[in-house]
């Protein structure tokens, strides 16, 4: 999810309380109609949760390897420089 869908997802949640935001306000903030932006929102919510789901049942493909520690590198550059 990029800035702008989170940008979307948070103007969403702001009009929720009041029956979802009018059609001026989606056209000034995001330049499409309200209908467009209603549609682009369950896109947002759809893909997201496709992508929770898909992480829950192969949770080895959303991890990272992580950088090696300083400890690592300082030892590696003790090494190179014959201390």
């Amino acid at each position: 999810m990029d800035r702008f869908d989170r940008q979307i997802l948070a103007f969403m949640r702001s009009w929720a309380p009041y029956g979802g935001p009018p059609a001026d306000e989606v056209l000034a903030e995001f330049g499409m109609t309200r209908d467009e932006l209603i549609d682009r929102a369950h896109l947002i919510l759809a893909t997201e949760a496709a992508r929770r789901e898909r992480e829950q049942r192969q949770p080895w493909l959303g991890v990272e390897t992580a950088a090696p520690s300083t400890g690592t590198k300082r030892r590696r550059n003790a090494r190179t420089k014959g201390l």
